[in-house]
């Protein structure tokens, strides 16, 4: 009888081990879905996202907030190497990634955990979300399809400019972040409070335009809840990146 029962602590001691062993980023991006990259980009306390052209939607004008980064290309040899020629793509300019500790995974508002990856690829986040759903509503029944990105931590080598794809950018506080991924918010509102642009030709975007955080940067701000402000607020920290868990359990 105790024989069994030590075995029986001994399988599951075994099996502790094996679900709590760090996982490779290959493990949890899978390859039957969209997969995509996208940047958190520090710079003193606040974050740099690109804007897409304004559209029309009803009487308001709205302008898209999102991560600079895109899909995977065949030439890519890495996610590293895909978000690298994106950045340079749509912001002209080179970036120093930063591994983070642990990683945020995202696969819904109510499913979030953090991991610690082995190996040299250690993004900020995973973020699954589906696409071309209703504003600010990432999960929405709603849908065309699933996707994963994978969303780096990394500082700016060199000077950002606005390109064809993305004709402006901006930076941000937190606080603008988290707003803007709840609610669409007036620009002026957001540049009287800190926000500042950087237009392609000065006056591109009205002031009484309206701005929505988009994509796997709309999922992740979301998905944090009421650690949003303390995530990034470490994040722009030199020492001890993405460091949140303890303030999680």
């Amino acid at each position: 009888m105790s024989e069994t029962l030590s075995l029986t602590c001994q399988e599951q001691q075994l099996a502790h081990e094996v679900a709590v062993k760090p996982q490779r980023l290959s493990d949890i991006v899978p390859d039957d879905v969209f997969v995509g990259t996208s940047l958190i980009l520090r710079q003193g306390g606040r974050f740099l996202y690109g804007i897409r052209p304004p559209r029309a939607e009803g009487s308001r004008q709205i302008i898209e907030l999102t991560g600079i980064g895109g899909g995977v290309e065949n030439e890519d040899e890495s996610l590293v190497a895909g978000v690298l020629r994106e950045a340079q793509e749509e912001i002209g300019c080179g970036v120093r990634l930063l591994p983070c500790p642990e990683t945020i995974i995202v696969r819904s508002q109510d499913d979030v955990e953090w991991v610690t990856l082995r190996g040299q690829e250690r993004p900020a986040a995973v973020v699954f979300r589906y696409y071309r759903t209703p504003p600010h509503q990432p999960w929405h029944e709603d849908n065309q399809g699933e996707a994963c990105l994978v969303v780096y931590l990394a500082e700016l080598n060199g000077q950002p400019w606005p390109t064809m794809e993305l004709p402006a950018l901006i930076w941000l506080k937190p606080v603008h972040i988290l707003e803007t991924a709840h609610r669409d918010v007036l620009l002026s509102k957001l540049l009287s409070s800190g926000a500042e642009l950087v237009e392609s030709e000065p006056g591109l975007l009205p002031e009484q335009s309206w701005a929505r955080m988009t994509d796997s940067q709309e999922a992740l701000a979301l998905a944090l809840g009421d650690d949003g402000l303390s995530f990034y607020t470490v994040l722009n920290k030199e020492e001890n990146v993405c460091e949140t868990k303890s303030k999680r359990h």
